[in-house]
């Protein structure tokens, strides 16, 4: 996406005056299935960001190996700010993360290394 067409899609985002104005932009913005794609994306990165093993979340997600190849190669090579967004993502979805038991009965996500199915 150009600069200009990226600055012009982030004013018009930071406009939304409130989830109910966003959801509208992104009803007006979107079709279902386009909504729908978008969120499968980012459950690839929070996934693959989590260590799940790729030919999961093809199952899971129904997408290519190459799509996860992509994903994959954008978290490691990709902007640092993006894949630490997608971090703080995926330790918000506590059950999307694997879980460690940990001494006192409580529960820690665990990041497991970045692993390859290929």
């Amino acid at each position: 996406m150009a600069g200009k067409e990226r600055q012009e899609l982030r004013k018009l985002f930071a406009k939304a005056r409130g989830s109910a104005e966003l959801d509208a932009l992104l009803d007006g913005l979107l079709t279902p299935q386009e909504c729908a794609e978008f969120v499968k994306r980012w459950r690839l990165m929070e996934l693959l960001l989590l260590g799940v093993p790729q030919r999961t979340i093809a199952k899971e997600l129904g997408v290519s190996l190459g799509t996860i190849s992509r994903g994959s190669r954008l978290l490691q090579f990709g902007p640092a700010k993006f894949r630490a967004l997608v971090e703080r993502s995926a330790v918000e979805r506590p059950e999307r993360a694997p879980a460690a038991n940990m001494e006192d009965g409580t529960t820690e996500i665990r990041k497991k290394s970045r692993r390859s199915d290929t």
